[in-house]
């Protein structure tokens, strides 16, 4: 028997200890809120006309909510399996697209990173059901995800032209379904304009540009759908003053809340991510003063959520006072000075360490800071919808994003050029 052999398989194990994590999981869950809604539909209508009147009316999710009303008519074993293979597939591909050298390494921390993920996200899945929140959220994701890998890996040259032809047509596939999430073409396509702005001087990857047009589809699919203008008019009467506001007042309501989500309301990705850094910060400098420095965010963040842990909400309350449908507004003076002060705090700290891993390390930080910036800059466009009840599973990418550059950093920084 060769040894050897096995051991190169041995990186699957955990991914299969995911799996099954997950569909244990999945057990518990039922239909629930939207799920009965979408469950229904086939026994008063024919699922097609019921997407096409839907495009109409209310959303351009097409293909998203055909496979959806297809899926809630199977048995729901059959979304148990096939959510819990999206979710460990989601671990397999974040894991194919940083390709680590050290195999079981990368693989125990991306299903780690992984179940972070979920963890971080498991409010927002059950938001509007569980059924209907991945199939709308995660299985795009986990669609970008697998063209992204089909293209980076199998539409070499060096492939056979009718393996090319496959993965093209497979990775279009994937990506169409992708961009139905409005959400997820705008953070595709915002990667596509940084790759572009940061390598148009030197060799721009023609692949991307299959990300990038497609993405543009999926934004004009979106900005076209009749059912959006009018479900923006009916939405309009969770936010009434919402034709009031002012692009300044939009972007107030998009930073404010995902500051204070990142501060008060941390969750386990982002927590994770604000102790790399410190890390980061502390192996690339050797610097006490900095380290202490970039180990603020993470301290603050921790304590709010120690704070949640022993009930102990005073503080967290003064501090989400002043966050309401519209921004940050003042209450009082007191609390604006104090809220503003730690979120001022916090802020300084966390560009600060950013800024010292890219002193240090620049040639390696741009798919880092790209994912984080798009990731953070996704989140804001809360305040460009009067949608609030939907505002929760907005942050489901967000909180992938951290995922992702959790295990970039731990590969282009700690592992490669810090050891070197």
């Amino acid at each position: 028997m060769n040894i050897k052999k096995y051991k190169n398989y041995l990186f699957l194990l955990p991914f299969i200890f995911l799996f099954l994590i997950l569909l244990n999981w999945h057990h518990s869950i039922g239909l629930s809120i939207d799920d009965l809604f979408f469950y229904t539909i086939p026994q008063e209508t024919n699922i097609m006309s019921f997407v096409i009147e839907r495009y109409d009316i209310w959303s351009s999710r097409i293909l998203i909510e055909y496979i959806l009303c297809h899926i809630l008519q199977s048995p729901l074993i059959l979304w148990w399996y096939l959510d819990s293979l999206i979710f460990t597939f989601i671990a397999i591909l974040t894991y194919k697209l940083i390709n680590g050298e050290n195999k079981l390494f990368y693989s125990i921390l991306s299903c780690i990173l992984c179940l972070s993920f979920i963890f971080s996200s498991h409010y927002a899945l059950g938001s509007a059901g569980f059924i209907t929140t991945t199939i709308n959220y995660t299985w795009p994701l986990f669609s970008g995800l697998l063209a992204i890998y089909i293209l980076k890996n199998h539409a070499a040259k060096d492939t056979s032209k009718t393996k090319r032809i496959l993965a093209y047509i497979i990775s279009v596939l994937c990506l169409m379904f992708a961009v139905n999430n409005e959400q997820l073409a705008v953070i595709l396509l915002g990667l596509f304009v940084l790759y572009y702005l940061l390598n148009y001087k030197t060799k721009i990857n023609k692949k991307c540009y299959l990300i990038g047009i497609t993405s543009v589809i999926g934004i004009i699919n979106t900005v076209i759908c009749p059912g959006i203008s009018k479900r923006y008019i009916l939405e309009l009467k969770w936010f009434p003053d919402y034709l009031q506001l002012n692009i300044l007042n939009k972007l107030n309501i998009g930073f404010s809340h995902i500051i204070n989500r990142c501060v008060t309301w941390c969750d386990l990705t982002t927590l994770i991510l604000l102790g790399i850094i410190a890390i980061c910060v502390y192996l690339l400098t050797k610097n006490k003063k900095q380290t202490i420095i970039s180990l603020i965010p993470f301290i603050i963040a921790s304590g709010f959520w120690i704070l949640t842990l022993t009930d102990n909400l005073t503080l967290i309350q003064i501090m989400n006072a002043n966050i309401v449908r519209y921004g940050y507004v003042p209450i009082s003076i007191k609390r604006m000075i104090l809220s503003l002060t730690i979120y001022a705090i916090f802020i300084i700290a966390f560009l600060y360490s950013l800024y010292s891993i890219y002193k240090n390390q620049k040639s390696v930080l741009w798919p880092i800071y790209s994912i984080m910036f798009v990731g953070f800059a996704s989140t804001i466009m809360f305040g460009f919808t009067p949608s609030t009840p939907s505002m929760e599973r907005m942050y489901i990418f967000f909180y992938y994003g951290n995922m992702l550059a959790i295990l970039i950093f731990i590969k282009q920084i700690i592992e490669k050029r810090i050891k070197t």
